[in-house]
């Protein structure tokens, strides 16, 4: 009478698997959906505000040379400062761009994994129903022979 634990352990393992596999794929939604968030909220925000804090500094250097005296002509060491201050902001906004893109792609990938995982998850359940099948009817065949009822 085993099989019908068998069986009932078939239905089980199906049922798990489906369920695991639902919930990675629920958690993949999520972290693609965050994912989306970050980007937007660096695009909309954070990206705006350095770009505004960046001219804002430059704006200060600025003023602050020509409160110095010194005169802004192409060659002149404060106008070498002025390019290099720029090159430098330029610089730090690239990297930011570069690391919110990669973070991005790096969250992209997770939700990718959670929902292989959950395709794991689902094919593990259904080899065990097969398996749990299998041994039933492996079961029922050797209880009908026992008692005669298969030749």
């Amino acid at each position: 009478m085993s099989f019908i634990g068998n069986f009932a352990a078939a239905q089980s393992a199906k049922a798990i698997g489906k369920y695991n596999s639902d919930l990675y794929y629920q958690q993949a939604q999520l972290a693609k959906k965050k994912a989306d968030i970050n980007l937007k909220t660096y695009n909309q925000v954070t990206r705006p505000l350095f770009v505004k804090n960046a001219k804002k500094q430059y704006s200060q250097f600025k003023v602050a040379a020509y409160n110095s005296g010194a005169e802004f002509r192409e060659g002149d060491s404060p106008y070498l400062a002025a390019l290099e201050f720029n090159i430098n902001q330029a610089t730090d906004l690239a990297i930011l761009d570069y690391n919110a893109e990669m973070d991005n792609q790096d969250q992209i990938n997770q939700s990718i994994l959670l929902q292989a995982k959950g395709v794991g998850e689902r094919f593990k359940g259904d080899l065990t129903a097969r398996t749990e099948t299998m041994r039933a009817f492996g079961s029922l065949l050797s209880t009908g022979q026992k008692f005669g009822m298969i030749g």
